[in-house]
């Protein structure tokens, strides 16, 4: 899947359409494989992967694709702030794509703190 998505894409706007048209064309098949919170997060630490090896290609999108995958109930709010949260004493190298993502991780938090307080 990630050497077809590169293969065809050249600026980062066709890269995050691209893959938001494969992962729309897999998630159902993605969701029949994840039952756990466990299972979701390999997802995410595999696309978080996908993207340290491209770098150039991936590494800019990867805060875009964690909301559609979230919007896409691929992976769920509890798997995306376990990840964010275990990387939280790891090396800076490893907290890139949380770092790129505090937008959105923090969202999910002030979602989650209101709906406690209701």
């Amino acid at each position: 899947m990630r050497s077809a998505l590169v293969a065809a894409q050249s600026t980062n706007g066709s890269l995050l359409k691209t893959t938001a048209e494969a992962l729309g064309k897999w998630k159902d098949l993605l969701r029949n494989y994840t039952k756990s919170v466990d299972e979701e997060m390999e997802i995410l630490l595999k696309f978080e992967e996908m993207c340290q090896e491209t770098t150039k290609e991936f590494s800019p999108i990867f805060s875009k694709i964690l909301p559609y995958l979230y919007d896409k109930e691929v992976v769920s709010e509890d798997a995306i702030l376990r990840w964010a949260q275990e990387k939280e004493n790891a090396d800076e190298s490893d907290k890139v794509f949380v770092k790129q993502s505090a937008a959105f991780i923090q969202w999910l938090n002030e979602a989650e703190e209101e709906e406690e307080d209701e």
